[in-house]
């Protein structure tokens, strides 16, 4: 009596169901996840994909203006100007710091000399194309260095097992593949040689009849694009923009060509004959013969400049010109709103990857750049630890035993790499938060100066001089050398 009282006052009780709509058996759901799989990262990204996928992003990048400029640009906002070593000793001295300057100088003109800047912006370009590629540290005695170490960069259809398997074939017993397209590993998943084929897969002559030969893995470097755990291989970083792309050009050309045909003197003949009355728009000679001469209105009427105005058409017959409406309004809309989205991929604003920044403010800019920045700092610090140190390392060897007098001398020596300075929009107020900061003592010159991509000892040497000759030659001092207070943006404003 009591529960049935109780159900009258309250409302009734509903049973509440939830789920993941991405988790949905819809008809709907199916269709737009048809590509989805449970496929290992090695599964997926086996080698055919992997060649299918890069052909297509190579292929983009030589005929897509777009896609050429944005790969490019993000290599040359990578690299720029290339890496400066900087060795430094937490025990410094005037003997051990003349013994770091003489090894940096010394790499300095081997990394010229070798190219490597040009070495690691093919490095990234091959990464965003190909998702891979592999670097040898080869000796080449013929090299005019002094250290004969010359590092070769390899696409990566060099590296391919010997069986152009799609999966690995064995299995250690720690459940580690004993090799997967072209590298070989222990039972602990480490690396121990990669097998390179002596010529490209690719080429004419083919790769098979000329071998193979297996490198140790500390003669490799290995740099790729790898974001699922347990991959292997590489994998396009343009792999979600390929299709972006491609729209890119089909829909450029469809316009182009709307418009091309529009632009032509064209028109369109039609009629509201009945067939019975088709007869008489032709000419019958005597003999019954149709005039191939008379006006033909079953086809296209090839006609040059100038013709259509002496052009008499049949009772009944009229004429049409084709309306020029290409390109409509929403194609530039388009057309930008496909680049920033394959930009996107590449954490790249959108005035960088179009060239163009007329619909851009000061605020707006910098904060699209911030995110950029990020993206190529990341990319520093990773072509560092994967390239720079393992090159760095090798050169190293070679030149200790070339000079040892410059090692013996340094201790506790730690080495980083200096890359170019991001420009400020505004330089201005970028100087002015500059001196503030220095002025409140929350950064060092040391800091700045690798802000800016440049070396902060170099810099007081450089104004050490500077101070000097004024001296010699009885200049007044010039305004730097003066001790000012620092201008707040304000101020300058004002």
């Amino acid at each position: 009596m009591f529960k049935k009282l109780l159900n009258a006052i309250l409302p009734p009780r509903r049973t509440i169901v939830a789920r993941y709509n991405a988790a949905s058996q819809s008809a709907d759901s199916q269709r737009n996840f048809a590509g989805a799989d449970l496929l290992s990262a090695d599964a997926a990204m086996r080698r055919t994909v992997r060649l299918i996928i890069s052909s297509r992003a190579r292929n983009e990048y030589v005929n897509n203006s777009y896609a050429n400029g944005i790969i490019t640009t993000l290599a040359d906002d990578t690299i720029g100007r290339g890496p400066r070593l900087q060795i430094e000793s937490t025990a410094p001295s005037q003997t051990a710091t003349d013994a770091l300057n003489r090894r940096e100088r010394r790499f300095h003109a081997w990394a010229k000399s070798i190219k490597l800047n040009e070495l690691l912006r093919c490095a990234r370009i091959a990464k965003a194309l190909d998702g891979e590629t592999f670097i040898r540290l080869l000796v080449n005695p013929s090299s005019p260095n002094e250290v004969k170490l010359d590092p070769r960069i390899y696409e990566a259809e060099y590296v391919e097992s010997e069986t152009l398997s799609e999966t690995p074939l064995a299995y250690y017993a720690s459940g580690e593949p004993l090799e997967i397209d072209g590298i070989i590993y222990d039972q602990y998943g480490n690396p121990t040689k990669y097998r390179f084929w002596k010529v490209h897969p690719g080429s004419l002559q083919g790769a098979i009849p000329y071998g193979f030969t297996l490198e140790d893995a500390e003669h490799v470097i290995h740099y790729g694009n790898f974001y699922r755990a347990g991959q292997h291989r590489g994998i396009s970083e343009m792999a979600p923009a390929l299709n972006i792309f491609n729209d890119l050009r089909r829909y450029s050309t469809a316009v182009v060509l709307a418009a091309e045909v529009a632009a032509r003197l064209s028109f369109i003949i039609s009629n509201d004959l009945p067939p019975e009355m088709l007869e008489g728009t032709v000419t019958v000679d005597e003999d019954g013969k149709i005039d191939q001469t008379a006006l033909d209105m079953r086809g296209p009427i090839s006609l040059k400049a100038g013709d259509f105005n002496g052009l008499v058409l049949p009772a009944g017959y009229r004429t049409s010109q084709m309306k020029a409406e290409q390109p409509t309004q929403q194609y530039c809309s388009f057309k930008d709103a496909k680049i920033a989205e394959a930009a996107r991929v590449f954490s790249m604003p959108f005035n960088v990857a179009a060239g163009n920044s007329s619909a851009y403010n000061y605020a707006s800019g910098r904060l699209d750049h911030q995110v950029y920045h990020k993206k190529l700092l990341i990319e520093r610090d990773e072509i560092g630890a994967v390239i720079l140190d393992r090159i760095y390392d090798r050169w190293a060897l070679f030149d200790s035993r070339l000079h040892p007098a410059d090692y013996g001398s340094v201790e506790d020596e730690s080495h980083y790499w200096m890359w170019d300075g991001f420009e400020h929009v505004d330089p201005v107020k970028e100087a002015n938060a500059q001196a503030l900061r220095l002025a409140n003592g929350v950064t060092t010159l040391a800091e700045e100066c690798a802000r800016e991509g440049r070396d902060y000892q170099t810099l007081l040497r450089q104004r050490q001089r500077e101070i000097a000759d004024c001296q010699e030659k009885g200049l007044p001092p010039m305004p730097w050398m003066n001790v000012q207070q620092p201008v707040t943006i304000q101020e300058k404003e004002d």
